[in-house]
């Protein structure tokens, strides 16, 4: 489905039309092997992994640039679906000479140009015209990884059970807007830690830019600045089991058990959880808006049958 432009004379800006088309092809590989087989010791290992692709083969027009919580997301014909639309960052202008030589420049609403200068961020001019402008945006990430599974665990040593599973992502990217809000220094709200380290003096070298009220130059725009990698490996969920012997008529089986959910992620990315999207929407997929993350959770119990 895809919103299209219609005649203003109808007294609508787009109708809701079908004639948009989108292929998802794919591929999911599973293997269960019992590690060991010994009469008081088992080991069984379960891992799956899988691979989605998309590509989107007709849209009216030829691209579509959806705005969603500050970031700009593509969708255009022969590539795949919600590719994230920027800029790209390179570092902090050190100096004034260094902005000066690289003499990059952004026009302003009423036709004048603003030149880049030291403690500005160093964008780049993919068309060379030495304006920084929408004409240099370009791909900067995909939220859809490039694989991901996960791994089972069960061993059983004669009345313990350890059941564990691990999951995994690899090759995905996360819009990081909290530290879009919180990394900007361009109003009046509390910062994180990290603006401490921005750009405050002449040959200062550091990757925060400098801190101007309302961020004139655009140092904050969408861009690599803040897109994550969000790959990562979990530890979904682990329980351990002792099972009761009993012989009693009334009690036919018991077990006490521990149980931990969410209890270790391995990743790069820097927000509370690499798993975040902001809503159910497309467009809301890899963007970290600041919802509840994941919690850990610990819990000892018993059952008991009758």
């Amino acid at each position: 489905l895809a919103y299209e432009s219609i005649t203003v004379a109808s007294g609508f800006e787009n109708i809701l039309t079908n004639n948009s088309k989108m292929r998802n092809t794919g591929v999911e590989a599973a293997v269960n092997y019992r590690a060991i087989n010994k009469a008081n010791w088992t080991w069984d290992v379960g891992f799956t992994i899988a691979k989605n692709d998309n590509k989107i083969l007709s849209i009216p027009g030829v691209k579509r640039i959806t705005e969603y919580a500050g970031a700009s997301i593509l969708t255009q014909k022969s590539s795949q679906a919600n590719l994230f639309y920027g800029y790209v960052a390179n570092g902090v202008f050190s100096s004034q000479l260094e902005a000066n030589n690289a003499n990059l420049k952004k026009k302003n609403a009423d036709g004048t140009y603003s030149y880049f200068g030291a403690g500005d961020v160093r964008f780049f001019d993919s068309n060379g015209d030495h304006i920084i402008d929408e004409n240099d945006r370009t791909i900067i990430g995909i939220p859809t990884p490039d694989f991901f599974g996960s791994i089972t665990n069960r061993l059983q040593y004669k009345r313990f059970q350890l059941d564990a599973l691990f999951t995994f992502t690899k090759g995905n990217q996360v819009f990081n807007y909290l530290r879009y809000k919180l990394e900007s220094a361009s109003g009046v709200e509390n910062q994180l830690n990290s603006v401490v380290n921005r750009w405050r003096s002449e040959g200062q070298v550091t990757e925060m830019p400098k801190a101007t009220y309302g961020d004139p130059m655009g140092n904050n725009r969408f861009s690599t600045r803040w897109i994550e990698d969000g790959s990562y490996f979990r530890l979904r969920s682990a329980t351990v089991t002792y099972n009761i012997p009993f012989k009693d008529r009334f009690i036919k089986n018991a077990s006490i058990y521990l149980s931990g959910n969410n209890i270790f992620t391995l990743t790069k990315y820097r927000g509370f959880d690499p798993e975040f999207s902001a809503g159910t929407s497309l467009f809301a997929q890899g963007i970290d808006t600041g919802l509840d993350p994941l919690y850990r959770t610990f819990t000892l119990g018993a059952r008991i049958g009758l």
